[in-house]
């Protein structure tokens, strides 16, 4: 069989199950599983949304887990299904036009059509809400948000770059409204500011201090985040003092941003990596693989001397994420419970060559949104150009977006 019929078949039958699944997820509430196969069977026949592609990693799988968050709000619905009728052939802008005719009386920013395809599947999220607001033609501003948006904000939202999802552009237009550059705002919707909307008092305190810092490395945006992260909000597995095994609370809860210079601060964020780097003695936890595959790619040649072997493999256990963050000099050790929640991927890439192995970078893929979020190389330093078209290369085949912080 053509490799491109191989892709296909293996895509139908991914679609077919995930179709399958779907319906069993519909059937928890009234009303959707009509719904649903009403919405599935008018796109089968006019549009391309679930037709199996001939390109790797291209399963349309995530346009069907549109189709069910849209058939949670069937009674919202401002039209039928099938008075729709498609015209561009582009899967997104059919998915865009779909969303529209059902649930916006005015336009709505191309962003929010991802906040239909956000996980987890068949359940009703926030950002759904925000899109029917702006949907009938309210501002921003007065949606449901976990955070409070000036006018200036409003504006930087409805300006936000396209492909970013709807919290991201929410993130975006805080930064932007506050003040802060194009590429600060870049910077922070690319770490986990970006995926979370949550204790905006503590963090609304930290875009001050990044855009009242203009000097701090926008390399370090995502290594200081994590770090207050750590220290404020978060819990881990670990051994207490008194030798048992369980949830520990955050080191330092009551952090705070008054006080503190870029010195002082990068001055924490590497003792706390050192430290993590000393944290030998935790039990090792382990997760299950992700959809995507390992990566090889050779350059060179070997009877020429100047051959090159690049691999790209998942880490699956806490012990790797330790070795990877110790080796490297970075924060991933903390990535243990995004891991085991499957909201995030980590992968080590090396390079094999006649001086020997070593690790290049440390590629973290949001699960969720299957973009790759943040690629670091040792001690936070970002991606060379050669080393950007290797992880472009397996994104590639394996049909994973790009992300701000890459």
């Amino acid at each position: 069989m053509r490799r491109d019929g191989l892709f296909r078949e293996t895509a139908k039958q991914q679609l077919d199950d995930a179709i399958h699944d779907t319906r069993t997820l519909a059937k928890r509430y009234n009303g959707v599983p009509p719904a649903y196969e009403r919405l599935v069977r008018h796109v089968l026949t006019r549009t391309n949304l679930l037709h199996p592609s001939d390109r790797a990693g291209d399963n349309r799988i995530g346009f069907n887990t549109g189709l069910l968050a849209l058939s949670l709000y069937h009674g919202d619905w401002l039209r039928p299904v099938e008075t729709w009728n498609p015209v561009k052939q582009n899967p997104w802008p059919q998915f865009n036009a779909l969303a529209q005719h059902l649930l916006a009386r005015y336009p709505v920013p191309p962003f929010m059509n991802s906040a239909w395809l956000d996980l987890p599947p068949g359940e009703k999220l926030p950002q759904h809400d925000w899109y029917k607001h702006l949907g009938r033609g309210e501002n921003i501003r007065t949606a449901k948000l976990p955070l409070r948006l000036t006018k200036a904000m409003a504006h930087q939202f409805a300006q936000a770059p396209h492909h970013l999802s709807a919290v991201q552009a929410i993130r975006w237009a805080q930064v932007r409204g506050l003040g802060g550059s194009k590429t600060l705002a870049r910077a922070v919707v690319g770490t986990r500011l970006g995926k979370f909307l949550e204790n905006e008092d503590f963090w609304e305190s930290v875009l001050h201090f990044f855009i009242n810092h203009p000097t701090l490395d926008l390399a370090q945006i995502g290594p200081v985040v994590d770090f207050l992260q750590h220290q404020r909000f978060e819990w881990k597995e670990g051994v207490s003092p008194s030798g048992v095994f369980g949830r520990l609370p955050p080191p330092r809860p009551d952090f705070t941003m008054k006080g503190r210079t870029v010195a002082s601060i990068l001055r924490q964020v590497d003792a706390w990596h050192r430290e993590l780097g000393r944290e030998e003695n935790q039990p090792t936890i382990s997760w299950r693989r992700s959809p995507f595959k390992d990566f090889r790619w050779v350059e060179g040649d070997e009877a020429l001397g100047n051959m090159r072997v690049w691999t790209i493999t998942e880490l699956l256990t806490s012990r790797a994420l330790f070795v990877e963050g110790r080796e490297m000099q970075h924060c991933v050790a903390t990535y243990t419970d995004l891991c085991v929640s499957r909201q995030a991927s980590i992968w080590s890439m090396q390079l094999v060559n006649r001086r020997g192995q070593r690790r290049v970078l440390t590629i973290d893929v949001d699960m969720p949104t299957k973009e790759i979020f943040q690629v670091r190389g040792k001690c936070n330093r970002v991606a060379s150009a050669g080393e950007r078209a290797i992880v472009e290369r397996w994104a590639s085949v394996e049909g994973l977006k790009i992300g701000e912080a890459f």
